[in-house]
């Protein structure tokens, strides 16, 4: 999707500590590499999976080790957020500011409330962004995602994935829902799904995709995806 070479800006949002890690890690790491500014938003502490401060330092490092320049913190309350809308604006005040190109965020049918709510205030918040593109988390309803876009990996690229996801060994200890194993295991089926065997796929849905944006647009602060 995004043209080599082409730098853009992109915002990468989670409701968690350790979402945008499961559900783009090899995506934000590409971007990084093409020399891409990527920005992170979370949106809560974390802190009914553990104790906040070690949640948001292990935010902190993952985000240094993808190469994110920024990382916005909300502090709403885990697993108790606001209303939808004042989320929404929370998001859409950091969005204005950075004006990216692209943006990751959650899919709309998840069973985590706090994804829901920031998958819904995300459209809304980054509807004027050119490209939205929305991942899939643990607690993704599978029977609703239909992923039509992917992001594919070498053995390698999904090695680091792992090596950012392990920066969260607050969660590696405490939950058998945090399961490297089994994201491994999906990885290679939706690699194996597109005809790309033996490799690693981060599956996405679209929420809109500006498919003849004008390269580097002045106009509107954004550039070609």
């Amino acid at each position: 999707m995004i043209k080599k070479n082409n730098n853009i800006k992109v915002v990468a949002i989670g409701a968690h500590p350790d979402d945008i890690e499961f559900g783009c890690a090899m995506r934000i790491l590409y971007h990084v590499e093409n020399g891409d500014t990527i920005i992170g938003i979370i949106c809560s502490d974390g802190e009914k999976g553990g104790e906040r401060e070690t949640r948001l330092k292990e935010a902190e490092n993952a985000a240094k080790t993808m190469g994110i320049k920024k990382l916005y913190n909300l502090h709403f309350p885990d697993t108790n957020f606001p209303d939808m809308i004042i989320v929404k604006d929370a998001i859409e005040k950091i969005i204005n500011k950075e004006k990216p190109s692209v943006v990751y965020t959650h899919f709309k049918e998840d069973i985590h409330q706090d994804h829901s709510v920031v998958a819904q205030a995300s459209a809304i918040a980054c509807r004027k962004v050119p490209n939205i593109l929305t991942y899939k988390s643990p607690s993704t309803i599978l029977a609703s995602f239909h992923p039509h876009l992917f992001h594919v990996g070498s053995e390698e690229d999904f090695q680091k994935k792992e090596n950012i996801l392990k920066v969260h060994q607050s969660q590696i200890k405490k939950y058998a829902g945090f399961d490297l194993e089994k994201l491994r295991m999906e990885s290679k089926f939706y690699a194996s799904s597109i005809n790309h065997p033996g490799f690693y796929a981060e599956p996405f849905c679209a929420n809109h995709i500006v498919l003849n944006l004008i390269n580097n647009d002045k106009s509107n602060g954004s550039a070609s995806a």
